[in-house]
């Protein structure tokens, strides 16, 4: 299934939605147009999942979302920054939120009196109605906006575990938030452009809306029936429920089916293999790797763009497959030096590890004599690799949208300025839209708070090197929403706001982390809330709840994150900051130490050092070029040979693949691409109708399961409910332990050999 179908066939002129909407509002009723009206959308996806049908009549923003928003978001705040920090990326499901809530919602609806509560002089009906689709979405949307782990924690938790400089609470809560808000007002701005149009599907949506049509029993889902006649949600109970109880096999039971390095079993003790097959704790290519958990897998297997997939799979295997290994054996820029092939850390020459603390001055600047009197500074191959796919996937993305999209875009901006052909934008038509003065503001407000924090928090980043921080990011956001709107996935700015901040601030580590996460995450929360806007647009939300949902999670989400961090800083340090291993390899301060590896790389010892003409790693601003070329050449062959479909190779979402490291370590790519073989190739292709049938919500089913176990893990096994609570599962082949309580080096997080790091071959340089 392609990212965007072509619409073929004339299409008749209809009604006003808006019109047709206020009078079937006025009397009351149920907005519907069947699914068959030439209005509907002409992406097939959409047309498949999402309803013609809108009741103006419920009421969203209830005392009922509040209690429940509240309860969920701090919990999910706390869960996914618990799991940050945890080498097995799980979270708190917002499956288990939506199941979670529609259940206490109903509950509330039948125990609450109809009487009415005064809150600072605003006056709410604590019952106004059944327990509805609306504010459900609502809930969902206030606690997703709420489990996004800040950004800006990696500021603070480098500046915490290796400048030993603590932020104060204010300050730090003050830069999480504003990191965290700074989105809306771009999302404002940019919604007629980005949200409205058709070909703006935001596919992640699609699975939210089957799910909640599904779990209200809404129009066309009451009649539709699965295997053996059982409701959608009868299917998704049993396919969620067999998930939940399978997946303490590889989640508790037999962690040795999480990470499944099986080749390594062949030659344990050598070096060679380890580099080539190993994967999560070993740092290794992890080639053949499979795994047994669906956490791994993940259930956009099932539904995301098939050129996409192809795209990513082919990165990944070409970056991680192929060049990591000559890299390795031939020892190409000294990465045998090193240690392991995939590590963000830096390094001297002799591949001792680098730091930093020894030249810094006071102010946390680096004192260049001290440095220059030091050995040279490096870091492993694939690590500078990363650097230029980020580069290719940025130039990529604008080149490719300009080249492919470029004319339908212009079309939806000049649609825009009268009306959207999206039929579901039309019906939003009778619903009070969020005054652009909303948004500006309040984007005013919170570029101020920006600036306070950066010149009186010692971040070393003046207020102007802010306001071109986020100036890169209005210009940057465009074409990577629209990336992501269009394909299901996109770049991000992290790399190219690092390089420019280590221009205008060398020596600077902190201004560099600071520039590096307001340029980010303006764009990248925006295209968040641009997600969350189009999930509105496909359930009719009113666009003023949504904003406040919106920034009512955030809100909680940054207090709690900032609350959960310096409760597992104070116990778990030696693990975050590197100075010891966790035996158990639970415990990672990968994040941390990207972020701060990258602030070294860019900020304390500056682009021109690290990537000057006569170092190693110049080679990485080629993929500038490489970027902006290759869509331009599609474009040139699609005029010549029309035939052709030159724009499904997308050199954006492949150099994505190609940069899988440091934002995620290389584990199961083989059992994801057999799925996808499995799901999207052949089931789509010669079963189209069950494909369209049970996709979505087999994957909502399938993902809720598996999360729910790491939550009942988490709460029930491991000590998060209480440290009595904690036990390990007896020692058998599947993970077997020493006597000293570690994991043996067969079947523990490393298999290869590294466990003690002993090797008996592979060790030629």
């Amino acid at each position: 299934m392609d990212a965007k179908q072509e619409y073929e066939g004339s299409q008749s002129e209809q009604p006003r939605t808006e019109e047709y909407g206020l009078e079937k509002a006025q009397q009351g009723e149920t907005l519907s147009l069947k699914e068959s009206d030439a209005e509907n959308s002409i992406n097939e996806a959409v047309r498949l999942v999402v309803p013609l049908t809108d009741d103006p009549t419920l009421v969203a923003l209830t005392f009922r979302f509040w209690v429940l928003s509240f309860f969920f978001a701090v919990i999910a705040s706390i869960v996914n920054q618990y799991y940050y920090f945890r080498t097995s990326r799980g979270g708190f499901p917002l499956y288990f939120v939506n199941l979670t809530s529609y259940a206490l919602g109903v509950a509330l609806a039948k125990i609450l009196p109809h009487g009415n509560v005064t809150i600072g002089g605003h006056t709410m009906s604590l019952n106004p109605c059944p327990f509805n689709i609306k504010e459900h979405v609502l809930i969902g949307i206030a606690v997703s906006t709420a489990s996004i782990t800040a950004y800006a924690i990696d500021i603070i938790t480098a500046m915490d575990l290796f400048l030993k400089h603590r932020m104060g609470a204010f300050g730090a809560i003050v830069l999480i938030i504003t990191t965290q808000c700074l989105g809306y007002g771009m999302a404002g701005v940019l919604r007629k452009y980005l949200v409205h149009p058709t070909e703006m599907v935001w596919w992640s949506n699609l699975v939210h809306v089957v799910f909640y049509n599904a779990i209200h029993n809404t129009d066309e889902f009451k009649t539709k029936k699965m295997v053996r006649g059982w409701s959608y949600m009868k299917f998704f109970w049993i396919v969620c429920g067999c998930t939940f109880l399978y997946e303490f096999i590889p989640q508790f039971m037999a962690p040795l089916l999480l990470y499944f390095d099986w080749v390594c079993w062949i030659n344990p003790y050598n070096k060679d293999f380890w580099a080539m097959f190993s994967s999560m704790a070993g740092g290794g290519a992890g080639i053949m790797s499979l795994s047994f958990d669906w956490t791994v897998i993940g259930g956009y297997t099932l539904w995301l763009p098939v050129s996409t997939q192809l795209n990513q799979f082919s990165g990944i295997f070409l970056s991680y497959w192929i060049i990591l290994p000559i890299l390795w054996m031939k020892n190409i820029l000294g990465a045998r030096t090193f240690g392991r092939p995939l590590t963000p850390r830096l390094f001297h020459s002799d591949g001792q590890p680098f730091d930093i603390t020894p030249y810094l001055n006071d102010d946390y600047s680096l004192n260049e004599d001290k440095y220059n009197a030091s050995a040279p500074v490096t870091m492993t191959p694939m690590y500078a690799l990363v650097f230029m796919y980020s580069f290719i996937t940025l130039a990529g993305c604008i080149s490719h949208i300009a080249c492919f999209h470029g004319a339908n875009i212009w079309k939806s901006w000049k649609t825009s300025l009268s009306n959207s052909d999206d039929v579901h934008v039309r019906m939003m038509k009778i619903y009070p839209e969020v005054p652009q003065m909303w948004y500006a503001a309040f984007y005013v407000v919170m570029v101020g708070l920006s600036c306070m924090v950066c010149e009186v928090y010692g971040l070393q980043l003046p207020w102007w090197g802010l306001l071109v921080g986020l100036a890169m990011s209005w210009v940057l956001t465009f074409p990577i929403c629209a990336m992501t709107a269009i394909t299901g996935t996109g770049p991000g700015v992290n790399v190219i706001t690092e390089l420019v901040c280590g221009f205008m601030f060398p020596g600077k580590p902190l201004a560099n982390m600071t520039f590096k996460c307001y340029g980010y995450m303006a764009t990248w929360q925006c295209k968040e809330l641009l997600s969350d806007l189009k999930l509105g647009v496909y359930m009719k939300i009113p666009p003023r709840s949504m904003f406040t949902a919106q920034l009512w999670g955030t809100v909680l989400g940054g207090v709690f994150n900032y609350m959960t961090l310096l409760l597992i800083i104070n116990s778990k340090r030696e693990y975050l900051d590197g100075t010891a291993d966790d035996p158990n390899g639970l415990w990672t301060g990968l994040g941390a130490q990207v972020m701060w590896g990258s602030a070294l790389i860019y900020g304390a010892l500056g682009p021109q050092r690290m990537f000057s003409s006569k170092g190693n790693y110049h080679f990485i601003y080629w993929g500038f070029l490489i970027g902006a070329v290759i869509p331009v050449i599609q474009w040139a062959l699609s005029k010549k040979f029309p035939k052709i479909k030159w724009s499904l190779f997308n050199v954006t979402v492949f150099a994505g693949g190609m940069s899988a490291f440091p934002g995620g370590l290389i584990v199961g790519l083989v059992p994801s691409f057999v799925v996808f073989l499995v799901w999207q190739i052949w089931l789509f292709r010669y079963h189209k109708r069950v494909w369209s049938k049970y996709t979505f919500i087999l994957s909502a089913s399938l993902d809720t399961g598996a999360a729910l176990t790491g939550l009942a893990i988490f709460l029930f096994l491991s000590g998060g409910v209480s440290p009595k609570l904690s036990f390990v599962f007896p020692s058998w082949i599947g993970n077997y332990y020493l006597e000293d309580g570690t994991n043996a080096p067969y079947l523990g997080v490393n298999r290869c050999g590294a466990f003690n790091n002993t090797w008996t071959g592979g060790l030629h340089e």
